[in-house]
This record gives C-alpha cells, structure tokens and sequence, in this order.
C-alpha cells in the first residue's frame, strides 16, 4: 500500500524512482527495491526446491460475465492443473480460483479440506463452488486461475521443481 500511494504500481513504476527517493520513503530497504527492479539478484538458485503448489491460468481475448463461460474457462484450468496432479500422484488439501477483473483489481478464494483433493470430479466440484461465490460478477471478468496446494510432506519431498518433460507446455 506504501508503494501504492507512492504511484509505485508496476515493476517499471519502481525502476523509474531514483535511488535517493527510494532512500527517503523505504530506508534501508531501498537498495534492494533499487537492484531488485534492475533485475540483480545475487541470492542463490536452489534448484532442489520442493515444489509448493500446482496451477494454471488463463487471460481471456475479452472480459467475460456470464457465469457459464466463467466456469468453463475455470473448468478447463482445473483439468490442466488435474493432469499434472494425476501425472505425478501429487495431491494437496487446498484449492484456490484466482479472478482478475477488466479493472485488474484481483481477488482469490481458497477452501482446505481434511482428505486430499485426489480425484478430477473433487477438484472441479471444488473449483466451482469457488468461482459461484463471486458470481454473477460485477464487472467484466479477464482472467481467471486454480491451483492446488498443500500437498503431503511426503509428496512434496519427491516432487521436481522443473519437469523437463513438460517443456512445450
């Protein structure tokens, strides 16, 4: 919100800001702003990080509000997020339907469960309960997302970070 009322919005607002403004509002927090949005970076890749989460989003070639072709774009999410769970046996207790409005003002809706999200017809019933808690929408829907989370310790040990099978997608 600091940075929002600094006119700071987009990675490109906070490269425009001089070192000595960033210096003034951020303190010693400033430097990094500065380097982080020039793109330096020098704090190690761990390539062995385990994998937290699984999802898929889409941007729409216009702003949607009916409800049906809402859930169909979130539904087509969902079985892409499916078969890469279904693919690795990788099941988490969490479920989260991500909606950007035409505004791009952006709002996400989760749900945990007890038992593991370990079925297709599990993760679209979830999803959908997600996306009819925000609808009939206010304003023109442009992207919507799903992901799946909270996987089993066990299985996020054994999840790769990158899936060089994978590479097309």
């Amino acid at each position: 919100r600091k940075m929002q009322s600094l006119g700071i919005e987009t990675g490109a607002d906070l490269r425009a800001k001089p070192l000595d403004f960033l210096q003034q509002h951020f303190g010693s927090s400033a430097d990094w702003y500065f380097a982080i949005a020039r793109g330096q970076d020098d704090r190690p890749v761990d390539p062995n990080r385990v994998r937290k989460s699984s999802g898929s989003e889409t941007t729409f070639d216009r702003d949607l509000t009916e409800p049906r072709e809402i859930e169909a774009g979130v539904l087509q999410m969902a079985d892409d997020v499916w078969n890469w769970c279904d693919k690795r046996q990788a099941f988490g207790r969490t479920a989260t339907v991500k909606v950007k409005y035409q505004d791009f003002q952006q709002i996400t809706r989760s749900r945990s469960i007890p038992e593991l999200i370990d079925s297709h017809e599990r993760l679209h019933e979830l999803a959908l309960a997600l996306i009819r808690s925000v609808l009939p929408p206010a304003k023109g829907i442009r992207l919507v997302g799903v992901t799946v989370s909270n996987f089993d310790d066990a299985e996020r040990a054994s999840l790769p970070l990158f899936d060089t099978g994978d590479l097309a997608e």
